[in-house]
C-alpha cells in the first residue's frame, strides 16, 4: 500500500517543507529587516535562492526513492513472473513474438529463452491451428480472457493439450498479452480414451438385443440401452426416460411383483427371475432376468438389470422335459440300461436296470466312470467310433464291446446311442441303451461249433458213401459183388444218423436255454 501511496506522500513531505521553509525565512527576514533594513533586500533573493535550491535537492531525493520503489516493485513482480511453477509468457499482440517467457515455460517446452525470443507463437501451434489462432487473437480483447483447451508441441514435437488464460496489458511501451497456460495433456488423454471407451460401450450395449437397464434407489430410471426402450414402446404402449418412474405395470399384482424384485437387489441380492409374457401370433415368451444391486461407496445406490430371450431354450426345455417323461416310461418297459450323459456339465445318469443286470449298486455321474468299465481292448475302438460321429454330424451310434460288471467279470453289450447337438453345432448332450448280449454271444457261439460239426464230421461219411456207390454195378444191381458195398453203404448210412443225432441233440440243448432264459 505503501507503493501506491509514494506521490501523494511526495506532495504532502514537499508541502511540509515549504510551509516550515516559509515561517522560518518570515521571522529571520522580519528579525533582520527590524536590525538592519538594508539586509532586507539581499535576504529576500537569499531566501528564493536557498527555497529553489533546497526544494530542487528534496524533490530529486524523493522521485529518486520513488523510483527505487518502482523498480523494486516491478523486479519482484518479475520475479513472481519468471519464478511461477506455472508456464507463462508475454507476446507482442502485433507482431506475435515472444517478449519474455518464465522458466516454468522453458522447461516444459524444451526451448531456451533465446530462442524463445526469436519465434512467434504460432511457432508453437500445429499446422492446423494457425488459422484458428490468428482469429482468435484478432478478436481478443483487453482484460482477462479465458481461451478453453488448445494443441501445442514441443521442440521435440511432441503434442500437448493447454488451457490458456491470457491478460491484455501494456509493457515497456508495447500492447502484449501476459499468457498463463495449464498443461492438461494426461487429462485430456484420459477424457478421450474414456470417451472412447464410452462410445464402445454403448455401441457393445446397443448392438445387443437383450434388454439392459438401471434404477436408483428411487426407483427412477438412470440408464437403458435402445433394446429396452423399443420392447417398452411395442408391448407396453409407454414411453421411457432417464429421470423417469418405472413403467406402469397391468396390475396390482404385477406393479408389486416388480417393486419386490427391485427391493431385493437394494437389500443386496443378486437374484435371477424368470417372466412370461402373452404375444400375438408369437404365443408365450419368455426371458431371464438378473438383478444387480450398484454400489457407490459401500453404499447401495441402484439396481443394474439384464434380460435375455429363453423362449427358444424354454421350448425346447418343455420338449425335453416331454421327451424325458416318454422316456422314464419306455425305462419301466425295457429290460436294457438307459444312460442320460450331460455334456456340457460332465454328468451321467443311470436307469436301475444298472443294478439288474450289471450289480451295480451306484454309479459315478461322470463319463469316466462308464470309460473304467469298458473292456481295455475295446475302449479306443469305441471312443474312436464315438469321436468319428460326432464329428459328421451324426445322430445316432452303435458299438459291441464287453462291460465290467460288479462280480468282476466282463459282459458282452450292443449299446445304441443318440446324438443331441445344439444350434451351433456342438454335442451337448447323449442317450444310450445298453443291451446284454452276452447270451446271444454263447448262442452264436454253440450254433458256430453246430455248424462245423454239420460241416465236417458229415462231410467224411458223405464223401465215403459216395465213392462207394460210384464203385457199384449200377447195371446189374443184382450182381452179387454188389453186396459187400451195400453192406458198407448201410455201415455209412448208420454213422451219419448217429452224426445228424448228435447234431439235433445239440440244437434241443440250445434251444432249451433260450426257452429257459
Amino acid at each position: 500500500m505503501s507503493y501506491l501511496l509514494s506521490p501523494l506522500r511526495t506532495v504532502l513531505i514537499y508541502f511540509a517543507a515549504g510551509v516550515l521553509w516559509i515561517l522560518l525565512t518570515d521571522s529571520l527576514l522580519q528579525w533582520l529587516a527590524e536590525q538592519s533594513p538594508s539586509l532586507m533586500l539581499g535576504g529576500q533573493y537569499a531566501k528564493g535562492f536557498l527555497f529553489v535550491l533546497l526544494s530542487s535537492v528534496l524533490l530529486f531525493l524523493l522521485l529518486s526513492k520513488s523510483r527505487r520503489s518502482v523498480r523494486t516493485l516491478e523486479m519482484a513482480y518479475m520475479r513472481v513472473f519468471r519464478e511461477s511453477p506455472q508456464p507463462m509468457w508475454i507476446y507482442d499482440k502485433k507482431t506475435l513474438e515472444f517478449v519474455d517467457v518464465n522458466d516454468a515455460a522453458i522447461h516444459l517446452y524444451g526451448y531456451t529463452l533465446e530462442e524463445f525470443l526469436t519465434m512467434n507463437i504460432l511457432q508453437i501451434r500445429p499446422q492446423e491451428d494457425v488459422q484458428k489462432v490468428l482469429d482468435a487473437t484478432r478478436f481478443a480483447t483487453s482484460g482477462f480472457q479465458n481461451f478453453g483447451t488448445w494443441k501445442h508441441l514441443k521442440k521435440d514435437g511432441t503434442l500437448l493439450f493447454v488451457d490458456i488464460r491470457t491478460f491484455g496489458t501494456h509493457y515497456k511501451g508495447r500492447e502484449v498479452e501476459i499468457v498463463s497456460i495449464a498443461d492438461v495433456t494426461d487429462k485430456h488423454l484420459a477424457f478421450e480414451a474414456l470417451s472412447r471407451q464410452e462410445l464402445l460401450l454403448n455401441s457393445i450395449i446397443n448392438s445387443t438385443t437383450d434388454l439392459i437397464w438401471a434404477v436408483d434407489d428411487r426407483k427412477h430410471y438412470t440408464a437403458f440401452n435402445n433394446a429396452f426402450h423399443d420392447s417398452i414402446r411395442i408391448f407396453k404402449s409407454q414411453e421411457v426416460h432417464v429421470g423417469g418412474p418405472l413403467v406402469k405395470g397391468d396390475s396390482e399384482a404385477e406393479i408389486n411383483r416388480w417393486n419386490e424384485y427391485y427391493n431385493r437387489s437394494l437389500r443386496g441380492e443378486v437374484h435371477t427371475i424368470e417372466e412370461s409374457l402373452e404375444l400375438e401370433e408369437m404365443g408365450l415368451a419368455y426371458a431371464e432376468i438378473t438383478f444387480h444391486p450398484i454400489r457407490k461407496q459401500h453404499r447401495i445406490v441402484g439396481v443394474s438389470c439384464f434380460a435375455r430371450d429363453i423362449t427358444q431354450r424354454k421350448h425346447q426345455e418343455l420338449t425335453l422335459q416331454k421327451a424325458l417323461d416318454r422316456y422314464e416310461m419306455v425305462t419301466l418297459a425295457t429290460s436294457n440300461v438307459i444312460w442320460d450323459y450331460d455334456i456340457v456339465s460332465n454328468t451321467m445318469h443311470w436307469n436301475n436296470n444298472l443294478t439288474t443286470l450289471f450289480g451295480y449298486r451306484k454309479a459315478d455321474e461322470t463319463e469316466d466312470w462308464w470309460l473304467h468299465h469298458v473292456h481295455p481292448d475295446d475302449a479306443p475302438r469305441v471312443t474312436t467310433g464315438l469321436t468319428i460321429a460326432i464329428q459328421e454330424k451324426r445322430h445316432t451310434y452303435s458299438a459291441e464291446y464287453r462291460f465290467l460288471c460288479a462280480d468282476g467279470k466282463y459282459r458282452h453289450i450292443f449299446d445304441r446311442v443318440f446324438i443331441m447337438y445344439n444350434d451351433e453345432g456342438s454335442p451337448i448332450r447323449m442317450i444310450g441303451a445298453m443291451e446284454d448280449i452276452e447270451d446271444k454271444k454263447v448262442y452264436v457261439e454253440e450254433l458256430q461249433k453246430v455248424a462245423h460239426m454239420s460241416s465236417h464230421s458229415l462231410r467224411r461219411p458223405v464223401a465215403s458213401m459216395l465213392g462207394v456207390v460210384g464203385l457199384l454195378n449200377k447195371d446189374n444191381l443184382t450182381d452179387p459183388a454188389n453186396l459187400p458195398l451195400l453192406a458198407g453203404i448201410e455201415k455209412i448210412a448208420q454213422e451219419m444218423d448217429e452224426i445228424i443225432h448228435t447234431v439235433a441233440d445239440k440244437c434241443n440243448m440250445i434251444f432249451k436255454d433260450v426257452v429257459d432264459k
